[in-house]
């Protein structure tokens, strides 16, 4: 999925959730409570309860922590002073970010997310919040991001959010953006929207790889699988986005799935399916083994040729056991196994 793409879409629909829902009212909830001043002349019992509130409400963003709130609080009693010298130090002028990220793991019940929202609470134009909302919506997008909550991903995240604010007018600071990303994944409209855009993004690539591979059997040289194979390791190598062929432009990723569709003889790596259309063309699907999302790439060794079937079942079952090597894939999906051979024989 193109990112800039799909947001241009969605931005004017995300704002008129947005000025109706909760995240419109609780953009300034603690901004008068979380400043220096008010936090260093806070008791230790009002300091405690403030921020067993404010864990519990998950900072008004994300879901509170309730099964762990009574624990947090304990330790929190426990670890006064060094918490609290934790917490003043974004006020500082020498604050240093990626030591005070670091050293997050440090509190016990006090993960990244709530972290980071402490600090977008401080200053919404500078720091982004990192959670599994965050990370799991801009994977969805098209973003290339890991599932992990560290350093690297808050930087990527922020620099993203950042530039979200200079795009879109009404996404004015980063709180807005993270609210962008609870829109996307935990409201119905925002999931339909990325289902949809997934789906006609699909439908689109498939289409235009039944016609590239209408022009590849009309092509007597590559009825050759010897230079059908040439054919897929140049285009391997190739850096270009687009291709042409016969004066028509096509997505050069589409191009080399049709190839190998052909080469593998258009049958389920899975399962041997192999479904013949009622106009005697053969229908099957292409996807890739590790995402583009994930850091994959379009390769030989890394595009899978199954039927509708098996494609679902690899996009959405349980996934145990995997090992994927540039020979072949093995991985247990909802208890059972398949193996599919990767070579180029």
């Amino acid at each position: 999925m193109n990112p800039d793409v799909f947001l241009s879409k969605t931005i004017s629909k995300f704002e008129k959730w947005y000025v109706k829902d909760d995240h419109r009212k609780n953009i300034t909830a603690y901004d008068d409570i979380i400043t220096k001043e008010k936090i260093e002349s806070l008791t230790n019992d009002e300091f405690v309860n403030f921020f067993y509130d404010f864990v519990s409400e998950g900072g008004k963003i994300q879901s509170g922590g309730y099964r762990t709130k009574n624990l947090f609080k304990e330790y929190l009693e426990n670890n006064l002073t060094t918490f609290k010298k934790f917490i003043l130090e974004p006020f500082s002028n020498n604050f240093n970010f990626d030591d005070w990220f670091n050293r997050i793991n440090e509190f016990s019940y006090f993960g990244v997310g709530i972290a980071t929202i402490y600090l977008n609470r401080i200053n919404k134009n500078d720091y982004s919040v990192l959670n599994n909302k965050t990370l799991k919506a801009l994977r969805e997008v098209g973003y290339n991001l890991s599932l992990t909550k560290n350093l690297k991903n808050y930087k990527e995240v922020n620099r993203i959010q950042k530039q979200w604010t200079k795009t879109y007018p009404f996404i004015d600071n980063l709180y807005k953006a993270d609210a962008l990303n609870h829109f996307l994944i935990g409201t119905d409209k925002g999931k339909q929207l990325l289902r949809d855009n997934i789906y006609k993004e699909f439908s689109d690539d498939n289409f235009e790889q039944e016609e590239i591979i209408e022009k590849i059997d009309e092509d007597k040289e590559l009825q050759n699988e010897a230079k059908l194979l040439k054919l897929i390791i140049d285009n391997e190598k190739s850096n270009q986005e687009t291709i042409t062929v016969n004066l028509k432009t096509y997505k050069r990723h589409n191009y080399l799935m049709a190839l190998i569709k052909k080469y593998r003889k258009y049958t389920c790596q899975f399962c041997s399916t192999k479904i013949l259309k009622e106009n005697e063309e053969y229908y099957i699907e292409a996807c890739h083994i590790r995402a583009k999302s994930d850091g994959g790439k379009d390769s030989f060794d890394n595009i899978l040729i199954l039927c509708p079937n098996c494609h679902k079942l690899f996009d959405y079952g349980k996934k145990e056991k995997i090992n994927h090597t540039k020979d072949f894939l093995s991985v247990k999906i909802n208890g059972k196994d398949y193996k599919a051979d990767l070579r180029k024989i």
